[in-house]
């Protein structure tokens, strides 16, 4: 249920700006990541008691993380401590329900490695008749995430429909069987299960899903005017009046392709030659106009090296040139030797790609448009998704969190260097499908101002063979004053995982952590908070001009 308030005009909106800006800075890095969303509500908790306007963001950002994640424990705890107010006699019953489950009941380690092994034969073996047990909803609570990532449809369904439910949670069954069907099922028959759903339970999670089902079924108007209703009501929701205002605002493609000799589409790979076989054929299907492509083989010894030579002929005559290198030099080393081609040298713009990319038609002309529109920055990235069902984000709208915030990883080291990973990981519902500045965007896909690498450098070689070197270029060249943004409009597929994610051995993580002490070594501490302080106020200045043009529209 949305929260009661008067509606919105633009004194609504300068007061709830200025009440935010100066007790709750953070609040503009967003509202979806889910420890942060957690820092919000014990921060407006604070403040609500000598300041009752602290009460309405404190008690829907509550609301909204439990309807997000309706069998969570600490939701429905936090829900249910700052939500006396105007809750149906039915969701204070569910939300007691869920805040009480007993949970000690679920050996935790054995059924994560159950669920991370992935195994569907065992999964069904041993979880689902716990399942039908008088503690199924508790297994099910601890399980169903990973249930739907595993990507196995039936699995999750069977589970869903297994559990030994209650009549008092139907309503929560029907929810988790919404998100079952956004997932897995085409948007028409996710749009029938959606409107089933109770909007005194599922109110502001259900119109906002129906908004992204609508927009995936092309009814734009119809998805604008149900967003517009529920923003209204929810002004404290950063990623929502994000979302109204790309969409009300798109990034203007027109004859944007006239810029494309500007550009050139860089590539490298090492014993990867199926994948990037892939990504020139994604790369040849699109529309890229007379950019210039290379691709470089970084001393394969699969057929990388043959996919690269031979794939010319998926071009027009003189757009692709390929590279063959002997030996694996890293990646920076790689990215600055295509940097250094002469053909690229002539450009204005530089764009990598990962080798395991899978692109829209218009990608090329999305990052051109946005640059167009920002002034030509220094960089310029994208939404990295997974590609295979269910959806799920890499990477999106990056920032800085302050100085010290954070717990050092690493035994003995300082670490200064905290990004804020606004999505988390998260399945990709649209939530963060808009453009604003960024201080990092994700090297899977970004485009690089070739006047910020002649001024700033290119990447630094002691980060071989990789990690970290995306992100200390970003930050050196974000300190040298050119700006960054990340235009979510434009959704990439990434079809494996990063390699910081890939380092689960004791190599991986060595390397992992010997690149981050040497990016900790790169930046002094003045250095941090110039770049934290910077971002914020940044941040600041795009929120209120998108926010201010909001209530004046609506």
């Amino acid at each position: 249920m949305p929260p009661q308030n008067s509606g919105l005009t633009t004194s609504n909106v300068e007061n709830f700006l200025h009440e935010m800006k100066n007790a709750v800075p953070l609040w503009v890095l967003g509202t979806e990541e889910h420890s942060h969303q957690c820092e919000l509500i014990n921060t407006f908790q604070r403040l609500s008691t000598s300041k009752p306007f602290f009460a309405v963001p404190c008690r829907e950002i509550a609301r909204l993380k439990w309807v997000q994640n309706p069998l969570n424990n600490y939701a429905a705890q936090k829900f249910s401590e700052v939500s006396h107010i105007n809750t149906p006699d039915e969701l204070k019953k569910i939300i007691n329900y869920i805040s009480n489950m007993n949970m000690d009941c679920v050996p935790v380690e054995d059924l994560d490695i159950l669920l991370q092994a992935g195994d569907h034969s065992l999964i069904i073996k041993h979880l689902f008749p716990l399942l039908r047990s008088s503690e199924g909803i508790a297994f099910l609570a601890h399980s169903w995430d990973m249930l739907l990532r595993i990507g196995n449809a039936e699995l999750a369904k069977s589970a869903l429909e297994l559990t030994n439910w209650n009549e008092l949670l139907t309503p929560v069954k029907h929810r988790l069987y919404a998100q079952y069907s956004f997932l897995y099922q085409p948007p028409h028959e996710a749009q029938d299960a959606v409107e089933k759903l109770d909007g005194n339970v599922w109110g502001v999670w259900k119109e906002y899903i129906k908004c992204e089902i609508q927009l995936k079924l092309g009814a734009n108007d119809e998805a604008i005017a149900t967003l517009s209703a529920l923003w209204k009501k929810n002004i404290w929701n950063v990623n929502w009046g994000q979302k109204l205002h790309a969409l009300l605002n798109p990034i203007d493609t027109a004859n944007i392709l006239d810029y494309s000799n500007e550009v050139s589409i860089l590539m490298y790979s090492w014993n990867n030659g199926k994948l990037i076989d892939n990504t020139l054929k994604n790369v040849a299907a699109s529309n890229i106009g007379r950019a210039n492509v290379f691709a470089l083989n970084n001393g394969s010894t699969d057929n990388t090296g043959e996919v690269v030579q031979t794939a010319g002929k998926l071009f027009q005559e003189g757009q692709y040139n390929s590279i063959q290198l002997p030996v694996n030099v890293g990646a920076p080393a790689a990215r600055n030797w295509l940097l250094a081609e002469p053909e690229v040298r002539k450009g204005k713009w530089a764009v990598f790609l990962d080798d395991d990319v899978e692109l829209p038609e218009n990608w090329l002309e999305e990052l051109l448009a946005t640059a167009k529109k920002y002034g030509n920055p220094g960089a310029v990235g994208c939404r990295i998704t997974s590609t295979a069902k269910p959806t799920s984000l890499q990477s999106a709208d990056y920032h800085m969190l302050p100085p010290g915030i954070g717990e050092s990883q690493i035994e003995g080291l300082t670490e200064r260097i905290m990004i804020f990973n606004n999505c988390g990981s998260s399945f990709d519902y649209g939530q963060f499908s808009y453009t604003r500045p960024a201080m990092h965007v994700s090297g899977c896909c970004h485009m690089l101002n070739l006047d910020a690498i002649n001024k700033s450098g290119p990447f630094d070689v002691r980060f071989s063979p990789t990690q970290f070197d995306d992100l200390e270029r970003d930050l050196r060249h974000y300190l040298d004053g050119h700006e960054h943004i990340y235009a979510g409009q434009l959704r990439i597929g990434h079809i494996q995982h990063s390699s910081l994610a890939k380092a689960s051995n004791i190599r991986g993580m060595a390397q992992v952590f010997g690149n981050k002490i040497k990016l900790e070594s790169k930046f002094t501490e003045a250095d941090v908070e110039k770049m934290f302080s910077k971002d914020l106020v940044t941040l600041w200045t795009d929120t209120e001009v998108k926010w201010r043009e909001l209530a004046a529209h609506l």
